[in-house]
């Protein structure tokens, strides 16, 4: 690119084809060429012929410089002035990158990749974005409600998110398929060729090849048939096909675990510490099948406790770059959803040899705590060991011993017996308690919320919803674990000199300074005071529990948890550690669940490559490390999307058999088109459009709807009787109405 020395005639209309088809290259080098002349003219305002004048020699480069012009009009260094004008901006544009959340609607938001308040973009400044996409946007300023917002400039990368959906026939050939997901825009228009065998009614993926413009529908191809679309198991392999997990192992990792022996041979167990003398025990659902975490107590001198928490050793069945690590890696974690479960591992390890079995010699990892009966942790080792649990209990067994035991005893403790599994027991939830109240003191946040779980009939069909219960039992296990995974934490970093500098951390970011703002907005119009003011920029996690236990049984708490929950960051692995708010712990990571938790399994081989003195990590390996915890953080998510993806399907399927039904509700959310309400006792939200409220008018500063006459008001925490008027088990979708309106 050269400035001009003579004149040429403008290029005429027809040679200037769109700014997408010039190439990259010449693209960038036109736009620096551009920014200097502007830069060299001190201020000066030019028309764009000018431009073209001064930095073009041929209708190709002509072509160039205007795509450039508009191309730096677009991100900002360019502003128009009166006259067809453009000059350079003073100001810095704000660019973003993140990932588009489309609405039903049409439009959608920006999340920015470094955190902070998400992006609003209308549809006319979406320019050909999809949902998933990973964007660059420029901020264009607020909005009418005071949120930023913005346009896309470029699209960086395409989301790959399969399309699944419903196939509807044409008597002539042919058909639409109904995206499952809301979010992506159909329906998609199959041609006859392309229907691979598809028939009316089954759930199929299908790769689109032209997503339409100028109200032309998507149009593409069937890849794969799930089955019919009422078929549950239809629905489990379309939602591992939706969120990208692998469903079946590959050959070379089955016949690596085949080759797996279980036997323990005498010079490895004369290597391990043998703790199978020690009363231990498992602690699960009545439904588990995989048991990778037991406990032992011991009773030492001086009012000490010795627990064990002694965690399967998978490690030693995968091996660093072996078949099956690679498919762990891949799946992240194991899922667990309403249709089946995606373990992480194949069965022959899950459920075998991993599997902490009664009365079966297992090698394990262990961590051996000192802990004083107030449950502070005074000291910790670990080690390679092999155990031989005594009992499989469930919670609900537990539970039972609990409560038997403080007939029997009440608040006082037992007389320790090596042997007895009911004084064993009352030791431990007493020590667990201690455990629990230290952390909570320390800073640790109590926002949990019900779980739910549905229930099937003999035909795989929801028959019923339940909360699932937690029981102290619960507790105790929860509480061993946690001081498991702090402590490991803990050894690692007290040893960094000389062992690996790498170290894989759970850390929790604190709240967004703008989240707490909202939030404390959203309190004080529920009513509720809110102690701390509106704007801080650190709210201490110990402070907020403090505040939430304040509260009691105050009628909102569940909307406040709820919310509060929203307000924080998510939990993520990272090398680098920041802490966790929500646990209040300075070093945090985890370690007890490496059946079916990728990260797990790789803290256990860093911990065992220092305790048998193997570990040599340069940068390379902590590169390699943290890619893998980004890999894991994305994996739970997905896991965790599915699994809510389906249990809305199920709640849908549920009270699609109870369209009609009158139900309890609670409102849990607010906008200007109608309210979320939560179905009471079953954890399913449907939504309410504001039209079946009646003469209503949504007030912003009370969150809520507002009857014009002031008789009526609904807002979070509200409670209110809704008919089911409709479920869509495709869609997770139940559409609600005030009972006794049609």
């Amino acid at each position: 690119m050269k400035r001009r020395t003579s004149h040429h005639r403008r290029p005429g209309r027809r040679n200037r084809p769109a700014q997408a088809v010039i190439e990259a290259d010449a693209l960038d080098a036109a736009r620096r060429a551009v920014l200097a002349l502007f830069e060299g003219r001190g201020g000066q305002a030019l028309r764009t012929t000018d431009i073209v004048r001064e930095l073009a020699d041929t209708a190709r480069e002509a072509r160039e410089v205007r795509g450039a012009v508009a191309s730096l009009l677009e991100r900002g260094r360019l502003q128009r002035v009166k006259g067809r004008r453009v000059r350079l901006n003073s100001e810095v544009p704000d660019l973003v990158r993140g990932q588009v959340r489309l609405a039903e609607a049409g439009f959608g938001f920006l999340r920015p990749e470094t955190g902070g308040e998400d992006l609003f973009l209308s549809r006319s400044r979406l320019r050909g974005a999809r949902n998933g996409d990973r964007v660059e946007a420029l901020v264009t300023g607020a909005g009418r409600w005071g949120h930023p917002q913005g346009r896309v400039l470029r699209v960086l990368e395409r989301d790959d998110t399969p399309v699944i959906g419903r196939l509807i026939t044409f008597s002539g050939g042919g058909g639409l398929v109904y995206p499952d997901n809301p979010r992506i825009p159909g329906p998609v228009r199959i041609g006859a060729p392309n229907l691979r065998g598809a028939v009316e009614g089954d759930r199929v993926q299908v790769v689109v090849s032209d997503w339409g413009s100028g109200g032309r529908q998507p149009a593409g191809r069937v890849v794969r048939v799930f089955g019919r679309e009422d078929d549950p198991r239809a629905r489990f392999h379309a939602l591992a096909a939706q969120f990208k997990f692998r469903e079946a192992f590959s050959a070379a990792a089955l016949e690596e675990a085949d080759r797996a022996e279980g036997a323990i041979p005498a010079a490895e167990l004369a290597a391990r510490e043998d703790l199978r003398g020690e009363l231990v025990i498992t602690i699960d659902p009545e439904s588990a099948h995989d048991y990778d975490d037991a406990l032992s107590l011991r009773r030492l001198r001086g009012g000490l406790y010795e627990l064990g928490v002694h965690i399967a050793d998978v490690s030693w069945y995968v091996r660093e770059e072996g078949a099956l690590d690679e498919e762990a890696r891949a799946r992240g974690t194991s899922v667990y959803t309403s249709h089946g479960v995606l373990p992480m591992l194949p069965e022959r390890l899950s459920s075998d040899l991993c599997s902490l079995r009664e009365g079966e010699d297992r090698r394990t990892v262990s961590v051996l705590l000192t802990v004083t009966r107030d449950g502070e942790i005074i000291g910790a080792r670990l080690a390679r060991s092999v155990i031989r649990s005594r009992k499989r209990c469930t919670y609900r067994q537990v539970q039972g011993w609990i409560e038997e035991a403080g007939g029997r005893w009440g608040d006082e403790l037992p007389r320790w017996r090596k042997d007895s599994l009911m004084v064993f027991i009352a030791h431990l939830a007493a020590l667990a308690r201690s455990l629990r109240e230290r952390r909570f003191a320390a800073g640790g946040v109590n926002l949990d919320v019900p779980e739910y779980e549905v229930l099937l009939d003999e035909d795989d069909r929801a028959a019923g919803i339940a909360e699932r219960p937690v029981y102290e039992s619960n507790h105790l296990v929860e509480e061993c674990m946690l001081a498991a995974n702090r402590a490991v934490t803990e050894y690692a970093v007290r040893r960094r000199g000389a062992g690996p500098k790498a170290f894989i951390y759970r850390v929790h970011a604190n709240p967004d300074p703008e989240r707490i703002e909202e939030y404390a907005a959203f309190v004080e119009a529920l009513g509720v005071e809110w102690p701390f003011g509106k704007r801080r920029e650190e709210l201490p996690a110990k402070a907020l529990n403090e505040w939430l236990a304040s509260l009691g049984d105050h009628p909102l708490i569940p909307v406040l948890r709820i919310h509060a929950l929203r307000a924080m960051a998510k939990a993520e692995y990272s090398t680098e550690n920041i802490g966790h708010y929500g646990l209040g712990f300075p070093l945090y990571t985890h370690f007890t669940s490496p059946i079916r938790r990728y990260p797990d399994l790789l803290v256990h081989r860093i911990l065992l490559d220092h305790l048998e003195g193997t570990a040599r990590y340069g940068a390379e390996k902590e590169e390699e490390l943290e890619r893998s915890a980004r890999l894991a953080s994305e994996r739970e998510r997905a896991a965790q999307e599915m699994e809510r993806a389906s249990l809305a399907a199920r709640q849908a399927e549920y009270f699609a058999r109870h369209v009609g039904g009158v139900f309890d509700g609670l409102v849990t959310g607010v906008i200007p088109k109608g309210l979320f309400v939560e179905i009471v006792n079953t954890g399913a939200r449907g939504f309410l459009p504001a039209e079946d409220l009646g003469a209503v008018y949504f007030d912003r500063v009370l969150h809520a709807f507002v009857e014009v006459s002031g008789a009526g008001l609904w807002r979070p925490g509200s409670r209110m009787k809704v008919k089911v008027i409709a479920a869509d088990e495709a869609m997770g979708r139940i559409d609600l109405v005030p009972a006794g309106e049609e």
